[in-house]
């Protein structure tokens, strides 16, 4: 495993990008540091080598799935990242009758369809687990649309994690809130995004989507403008599990296939400040969306009570076939139950200043403050 871990970390998501993407995102964001260099020589190779493949199904694919008319309202599972979206997702997409963008599709989203050659080169890449919590990585299993958008289109957060240097904050202000950047550029990302679902209905058969993706808890109002009639799951967990997850999720799953320095202060400066900003987006755009079209759901809840918590889901919004869904979620949590969580024990300096900048949460959600030896599970 040693071996394929280390391969894997110096490409991350970008294993499938599209090449002239890969250019425009040297060009935008500046040079990388070179000590990395071997990173960017293996993940322009593995491009460079796709370019056929991509042709090949952009000439077969693309009429076809430019004609997909996606009926069914997408179901967005939103959180800030680590509060549980993987998992609710993972527990979701067990039914059936729902549409997911797999790993396979994340990683290859301009050439999966006809070639079943990427299949092999992924499993080969893929670590068994996800370096950040242990869970479990397969090619099948749902992904966030995030990544699949990474190896299409420049202007995502996946492409902004691999150049930190020139300023991560302001690159979360452009990809996810798409301020200071052009209306020509936010249009791009709807054209792109909605051809990525009409990819991925056409490749689900028609099912309704079930997509995971942070960013979106921040883009509600670009989400309606897209699919009015779209479903919302809200997903919160305690502030101070969520902290400690993120910088574990920094430092594990981001770091290592970032091109450009970054300091821890820089990173932690980062997660309390998106993490307020996202929330608050939340907060102000989430009644737009209509009563019946969302649900919020607490991660402690969830956890303990899963199928509980799963039926009102389905209750709300309508969906049929819980019974039935029922079977396989329950032989997919069996599957898992001997997960075991990463520990951390928190500082008085992150206790407080999670106490002071995260308040705003902790006491809308009413969440207890932690004591502060506490060691936390994640």
């Amino acid at each position: 495993m040693k071996q394929k871990d280390s391969i894997q970390s110096h490409i991350g998501p970008s294993i499938g990008g599209s090449y002239k993407n890969l250019m425009k995102l040297l060009i935008i964001n500046g040079f990388f540091a070179l000590k990395y260099i071997h990173r960017v020589a293996i993940i322009n190779l593995l491009s460079a080598l796709g370019i056929p493949f991509r042709a090949y199904e952009h000439w077969k694919y693309d009429k076809v799935i430019k004609k997909i008319e996606i009926t069914k309202p997408p179901i967005f599972i939103l959180g800030h990242w680590r509060s549980g979206t993987t998992h609710l997702h993972n527990i979701m997409t067990q039914d059936p009758q729902f549409g997911y963008i797999s790993m396979l599709e994340a990683s290859f989203p301009n050439s999966f369809l006809s070639n079943s050659l990427f299949h092999s080169i992924l499993k080969f890449f893929l670590p068994k687990t996800r370096p950040m919590d242990n869970m479990e990585l397969a090619t099948y299993l749902p992904q966030e649309d995030e990544m699949a958008l990474g190896n299409i289109f420049p202007y995502t957060l996946y492409n902004a994690f691999y150049f930190p240097g020139t300023g991560m904050i302001q690159k979360y202000y452009r990809y996810v809130r798409f301020k200071g950047i052009s209306n020509w550029i936010i249009n791009q990302w709807k054209k792109n995004y909605y051809y990525l679902l009409q990819k991925t209905t056409y490749h689900m058969r028609g099912k309704q989507l079930v997509l995971k993706n942070p960013a979106h808890t921040a883009r509600i109002k670009l989400l309606l403008e897209l699919f009015p009639e779209a479903k919302f799951i809200h997903i919160y967990r305690n502030p101070f599990e969520v902290f400690l997850s993120t910088w574990n999720f920094f430092q594990k799953g981001i770091r290592p296939f970032m091109l450009q320095k970054v300091s821890d202060k820089e990173i932690e400066t980062y997660i309390f400040h998106v993490y307020r900003d996202v929330l608050r987006c939340y907060f102000r755009d989430s009644p737009q969306i209509p009563k019946e079209n969302l649900i919020e759901i607490k991660y402690e809840l969830f956890e303990n009570d899963t199928l509980n918590e799963l039926e009102k889901i389905y209750t709300k919004f309508s969906l049929n076939g819980f019974s039935k869904a029922k079977l396989y979620i329950e032989e997919y949590l069996k599957s898992i139950s001997d997960f075991k969580k990463n520990k951390y024990v928190i500082s008085k300096d992150i206790y407080g200043k999670i106490e002071e900048k995260w308040r705003f949460t902790i006491n809308k959600w009413k969440y207890q403050v932690p004591h502060i030896s506490k060691k936390m599970v994640i």
